[in-house]
């Protein structure tokens, strides 16, 4: 059983259309334990990409992506923050953080050095880079606490060393304690 959490701070997870079947997708996952979550598809013919729910609503919506020349995320200054993710492959994401209207628009931070990432399930070529759900984990964390993020963080866990041990790369599904969990 996988926890449900509400918290305070808006996610926003722009999802690219590729992403939405894949069985490795933590977008997809981090929404489906994050209540309020929104997650919006682009790429598809129909329904074009709706930028709505990134207006308004007294949010002030922050991209974060690891763009050059973008800042590390500063602490909030009285302002309800929204934060929208990109979800895709590292090229995917770099498209549409450059070519997607509204979200290139979007003022744009990069998460500071955080944890290790144990996501191993898909390949990362930048040191930079990881999977949705850490990131999102990394800016709650940031934003409301780790114990906040605890029961999400504990399930994530699990999750990625059961997929690790089917994979043949961990030789039990247990957490390792090296993860820190």
């Amino acid at each position: 059983m996988l926890p449900r959490v509400r918290f305070r701070t808006p996610i926003a997870i722009v999802q690219h259309v590729r992403e939405r079947s894949k069985p490795t997708n933590t977008g997809r996952l981090f929404a489906r334990m994050a209540e309020g979550t929104l997650v919006l598809p682009v790429g598809m013919r129909e329904p074009a990409f709706d930028p709505g729910p990134l207006a308004g609503a007294g949010i002030e919506w922050v991209l974060v992506y690891p763009r050059k020349g973008a800042p590390e995320l500063p602490p909030a200054e009285g302002k309800r923050r929204g934060f929208v993710l990109l979800d895709g492959s590292w090229g995917q994401c770099a498209h549409m953080s450059r070519r997607l209207p509204v979200v290139a628009d979007l003022p744009c931070v990069a998460l500071p050095p955080g944890r290790p990432s144990f996501w191993t399930v898909r390949t990362q070529h930048d040191e930079r880079g990881r999977s949705t759900f850490e990131a999102a984990l990394q800016l709650l964390e940031l934003e409301e606490g780790a114990a906040a993020v605890g029961p999400l963080r504990r399930a994530f866990a699990m999750l990625t060393a059961r997929m690790l041990h089917l994979k043949g790369k961990l030789s039990s599904p247990e957490i390792p304690a090296a993860w820190g969990v």
